[in-house]
Formats: C-alpha cells, sequence, structure tokens
C-alpha cells in the first residue's frame, strides 16, 4: 500500500485545479472561497488516509487467461474515510453546496489518479497500460468479483452487499498492461457504457430543478447520488 500520488495531491489546491474543476461544474466566480475551503479541509485528511495498490490479477478469469500478449492488475485507490465523515458532517450541518464539492473534487482527483498510475507503470515497469478494465461494464469482469478482488488488498477498504465501496471515495479496476507500443490506453471512460457514473452529466429538467430545491447552485446529476433522491 502506497500513500496517493503526490503529484496529484500537491496540485490539489492549486489555482489552476480548482479552477478547472469550477469551470466543468459551472460554478460561479463568488463561490472560489468556499470552493478551496472545502478543498483545503480534504487535502489535509487525504494526506494522512489516502493512498494506492496494485496486485497481479490471478488467471483464473477466462478473459485474461485467452490475452498472451498482456498481464493485467487490479488496482485499488482510495482517498480514505475522513472524506466520508467530513461529508456526512456537512449534511448534518445543512452545507449541502459544501457536501457537493467534495463529491466533484474527490471524483475529479480519482480522475488524476489514473493519470498518475499510467505514468507509474510507464516509469517503473516494462509496460504500459493499453486499456481499464471496470467492473459491471464487461462480460468478462462482472460486478459479483469485487468482493474477492478486495480480499487480496488491505483491509482499508471493502465493500457491502449492494457492491458499494467502502470509503465511498475509492475506486477498483482491473488494468490491462502491455509492451505493445502499437496499443495505447484511450482514456479509461472509452467503451465505458455505464450511464449511472457520476462523471456523466445529466441533461433532465426535472432532475436539475430537483437539486436546484436542496441547494443554492445548478447541480449535475452526481449531487442526487449523494442523498439518495434519485
Amino acid at each position: 500500500m502506497a500513500a496517493f500520488f503526490p503529484e496529484a495531491l500537491d496540485k490539489f489546491i492549486s489555482p489552476a485545479f480548482l479552477g478547472k474543476v469550477r469551470r466543468k461544474f459551472h460554478y460561479e466566480d463568488k463561490q472560489a472561497d468556499e470552493f478551496r475551503l472545502v478543498a483545503k479541509e480534504m487535502l489535509s485528511l487525504m494526506r494522512k488516509e489516502a493512498f494506492w495498490e496494485r496486485k497481479t490479477a490471478a488467471m483464473d478469469n477466462p478473459r485474461l487467461a485467452e490475452e498472451s500478449d498482456s498481464v493485467y492488475e487490479n488496482v485499488i485507490m482510495s482517498l480514505g474515510r475522513g472524506l466520508d465523515c467530513l461529508q456526512e458532517s456537512y449534511c448534518e450541518r445543512g452545507l449541502l453546496s459544501r457536501s457537493y464539492m467534495i463529491e466533484v473534487l474527490a471524483s475529479e482527483l480519482l480522475l488524476q489518479g489514473y493519470n498518475a498510475y499510467n505514468l507509474y507503470i510507464k516509469r517503473h515497469t516494462d509496460f504500459h497500460v493499453a486499456k481499464y478494465h471496470f467492473l459491471g461494464s464487461e462480460d468478462g469482469f462482472p460486478l459479483e468479483i469485487l468482493p474477492r478482488l478486495l480480499e487480496n488488498f488491505t483491509q482499508e477498504v471493502s465493500c457491502n452487499e449492494a457492491f458499494c465501496m467502502i470509503p465511498k471515495k475509492s475506486v477498483a479496476f482491473v488494468a490491462e498492461l502491455t509492451r505493445n507500443e502499437q496499443i495505447q490506453c484511450e482514456g479509461i471512460c472509452v467503451g465505458c457504457n455505464n450511464v449511472y457514473c457520476q462523471n456523466r452529466m445529466e441533461d433532465s429538467h426535472s432532475v436539475r430543478r430537483k437539486i436546484v430545491e436542496m441547494a443554492d447552485m445548478p447541480l449535475t446529476y452526481g449531487y442526487s447520488r449523494i442523498f439518495g433522491k434519485i
């Protein structure tokens, strides 16, 4: 188990990163100070708790066994339990906008984690990432194997009976690695059909109206997932 990628954490409260996230999620300039305040609270917790880990994937999956030119790794990344506690604290105090800020900032940091993982593999192995496989998105990688995947890692990350990971700001995936320079990872979202992903933007006007009633800003589909409204 290694600390979460320092290069990603070091940029987390930079004006460039925070500005990019604010623009992506349509925050107004007047919310910049509050956005940075939340990010600083998050960073102090993640410096202590965020981590990632990699393990060689077992070859009992028929699909993996057939891909002789590739090797596979199981990977987990987690931003720690502290963020869950902070988010719950915001909710209990009625600070719903701040709770959603945690959601979008955490998701964007985890996206940076994939880039950092790509660089790590290139720098420290003879391979590079060919593709990411997310459980539940392909027939060869069913969601039901998540508990078995996690049991080979630290007990800091688990999942419940509904396959929701704990801590919540955690991800697990299978990385397909190759030495073939003609095959390069196109990005983690290529080929993904998961319409429930929190990184998708919801276009439904009715959903947005419900969210606006709860908070002081127009928000995306991900907000409703935090509070179980959809």
